[in-house]
């Protein structure tokens, strides 16, 4: 659709108004001292393309842009907003507000419009909110509180052909008292929500329902001569998951989180309650750290304020760091045990073991090496049902790295060599697909490249290998590329760069394929003007596997893919 100019304009206009703004903290205490306003920024516009002959288009053969982003500040308070633009309309469907102010004097920091305010990882955390908000730090006292919306109304929209989950307008507010400093403190916290069910239109509110969720938890942390650090978050949670359902169907109190919540929510028959914690102890020695950390979350455990946190897990984590030799060697392991089914109630249970180790050592000043390792297993255990061997998840995976660097500086050049080589395992004990699953990776690369110095510029020779077994078929991949750049001009205001490489791919079914690639990018930056072009091309020639793995989609006897571009970006 071909948008008439005076209504991209206006677009424009209503995209910098409703834009998301965020101003951060402002020292009220410091007001005087800054500038009454100043503006910083850039506008810009691009233009691509595109051609292949694949029989599928990908992408569109053309392409614009029009961008730009600004930043206003008055009286140290940034007000920062951008807006685009392109053939497909402008980069909202829906545009809205999202501004805030948190205005600070002394101790006492006020929020306004859209803030967060983190209260403990299991209570309130990881979610903003749009309205007020207000923190105290007066000496050791701690006080938080807040008030405003968590969610906006999604309407269900079945009309324009892309699925939206519709959802409520959500309330919530929360306090946090407690005393303390950031080594040590004890927090005591409650949060709220509630959804407006009459806020959205839902065809289906069976699948969507209006919920209403208290916790109550508690933070601690206490640090013992600044090496031994505890810390604890604990919560517990009640969740009426449709408050549609009249009081007087309620379900029985059964547990102490279900008697312990009815007095702070209405309940019915279809609330949940549980309790979620998580424990670290952390020791510092010198040239040593490790942390010992425990989490578990009862399968019922749900809070509005924690959307992102999964339940029915327990955590058993390990992590040390060892800092030797003046810095010069770094070892870092971590080992972890999880497992869901807490409630055991699951027809099965799954466990996650966990290992990594990584190791880096700079051996002198030219020479670096870096180890790596990473193992899983899963495994299936019986839950309420016993499960057959055939069908039971039972597999290990196993990644191998090792990365060496070596830099030298002779006169006006440089000279860098890197490689790496990696390999991954993947063993399935199951006799019944294992010949269908088990597999391994190994690949490989080698890097050179020469460095002028005085000219601002460099060429990179770097070689690839890699090939992928699984029972008798195989991929194998070997190539080489040549790249280089270059700093121009007497204020290296011109860039270069280009590439070329060529890649051989064999396969078990015993067909050869070649692969071209080209790319390049040059760039010219004067005071507050930047331009780009680039361009890049890949040749692939005819694979006939692709008649065994695609066999109802029509190939071309070699794919040719173009693309490129060119902008223009002013900077004030």
């Amino acid at each position: 659709m071909i948008r008439k100019p005076g209504a991209v304009f206006l677009n424009i206009l209503i995209l910098l108004f409703f834009q998301g703004l965020d101003a951060g903290a402002q020292d009220l205490s410091k007001l005087g001292k800054q500038k009454p306003f100043a503006i910083n920024g850039s506008v810009g516009a691009s233009a691509t393309f595109y051609h292949s002959n694949e029989p599928a288009a990908t992408r569109p053969p053309y392409g614009w842009n029009i961008y730009g982003n600004f930043s206003p500040t008055v009286y140290g308070v940034a007000l920062p907003f951008s807006f685009l633009i392109n053939q497909y309309g402008n980069s909202y469907s829906q545009p809205f507000s999202q501004f805030g102010l948190s205005p600070t004097y002394k101790w006492i920091k006020l929020d306004l419009g859209y803030r967060n305010i983190p209260f403990s990882p299991v209570t309130f955390d990881g979610q903003s909110f749009r309205g007020v908000g207000l923190e105290l730090t007066p000496g050791i006292f701690r006080f938080s509180a807040f008030y405003g919306k968590l969610n906006r109304k999604v309407n269900e929209d079945t009309t324009s052909g892309r699925f939206t989950a519709p959802q409520f307008s959500r309330i919530g507010y929360g306090v946090k008292i407690g005393v303390g400093n950031t080594s040590n403190y004890f927090d005591l916290i409650y949060f709220h929500a509630k959804d407006d069910s009459s806020s959205a239109k839902i065809i289906n509110k069976t699948n969507y329902t209006a919920q209403e969720n208290s916790v109550i938890g508690s933070s601690f942390k206490v640090t013992l001569v600044k090496k031994i650090i505890f810390s604890t978050d604990f919560a517990i949670s009640g969740l009426t998951q449709d408050i549609s359902i009249p009081k007087s169907a309620q379900a029985p109190d059964s547990t102490m989180p279900q008697k312990l919540m009815k007095k702070f929510l209405p309940v019915n028959s279809s609330t949940v309650a549980n309790w979620a914690g998580q424990s670290s102890l952390q020791f510092n020695l010198k040239g040593y750290t490790t942390t010992l950390g425990y989490r578990r979350v009862e399968p019922d455990f749900k809070s509005l304020g924690t959307p992102y946190m999964l339940n029915d897990v327990e955590l058993l984590n390990w992590i040390n760091n060892f800092n030797l030799a003046t810095g010069k060697l770094n070892i870092t392991t971590s080992l972890s045990d999880q497992h869901n089914n807490l409630g055991k109630n699951l027809t099965n249970e799954m466990q996650t073991l966990t290992g990594t180790l990584n190791v880096n050592a700079l051996l002198s000043s030219k020479l670096n090496l870096n180890l790596n390792y990473s193992g899983y297993g899963l495994r299936q255990k019986d839950g309420t049902e016993h499960l057959n061997d055939s069908v039971r998840l039972n597999q290990d995976i196993h990644q191998f790295g090792i990365t060496p660097s070596y830099t030298m500086t002779v006169a006006s050049h440089s000279h860098s060599i890197s490689g790496n080589v990696s390999y991954m395992l993947l063993d399935d004990k199951n006799p019944a697909t294992s010949s269908f699953t088990s597999s391994n990776n190994l690949s490989g690369s080698l890097n050179y490249t020469l460095g002028f110095i005085k000219k601002a510029s460099s060429v990179t020779l770097s070689g690839l290998f890699s090939k992928y077994t699984q029972d008798t078929i195989y991929y194998r991949t070997l190539g080489a590329t040549i790249s280089g750049s270059a700093q121009m001009l007497k204020d290296k205001a011109l860039s270069l760069q280009g590439s070329f490489g060529y890649l051989m791919n064999k396969s078990s079914f015993g067909n050869v394929q070649g692969n071209f690639t080209f790319s390049g990018n040059v760039s010219y930056h004067v005071k507050h003007h930047s331009l780009n072009a680039y361009a890049s091309y890949v040749y692939t020639p005819y694979n006939p596997i692709n008649n065994i793995i695609y066999k109802n989609i029509p190939q071309a006897v070699a794919t040719k893919n173009m693309s490129g571009g060119i902008s223009y970006t002013y900077s004030f």
